[in-house]
């Protein structure tokens, strides 16, 4: 499952959040000299964007959606400093969030919460693994929304 629970994950976020919806400058500078091939595609940060904006505006934040863009920016610069086995595993996070983002953005939380619920007291491997990726969605959330060593909640 690697190396953050859900708990630790559900207990982080937000902190940046107020940051980012005061036009806050915190951000996580790629190193220099990277090539193009670290850039988070137009696709997958359309995904992000759209991802963000339902992150955002949900309950636990009650953002507006027009910081979303500011966070896919910062989560760009991000992904881009990452080692490729982090960017593969963000890559497959957002492919499987594409069909999400397509959604009005109304229907995209309740898309994303119904995932995120399981639906038998025991999951087999197909539900585990669909669980799974709701909580590695909420992790690349946290990416712009949470300090490391932050106590926030970052819901969906």
């Amino acid at each position: 499952m690697g190396g953050t629970t859900r708990r630790q994950f559900l207990l982080r976020g937000g902190a940046l959040a107020g940051l980012l919806a005061a036009g806050g400058t915190a951000a996580v500078l790629p190193s220099r000299g990277r090539a193009d091939a670290t850039a988070l595609s137009p696709a997958r940060r359309e995904t992000y964007t759209a991802f963000m904006e339902t992150v955002v505006t949900g309950p636990s934040m009650r953002l507006d959606a027009s910081v979303a863009p500011a966070a896919a920016e910062r989560f760009a610069a991000a992904y881009a400093g990452w080692p490729p086995e982090r960017r593969r595993d963000a890559d497959t996070v957002l492919d499987a969030l594409a069909d999400v983002a397509a959604l009005d953005p109304g229907r995209r939380g309740a898309e994303l919460r119904a995932r995120a619920r399981p639906t038998t007291a025991r999951p087999d491997a197909a539900e585990r693994a669909r669980l799974e990726l709701s909580v590695r969605a909420l992790e690349l959330a946290a990416v712009v929304l949470d300090p490391p060593d932050s106590h926030a909640i970052v819901t969906v």
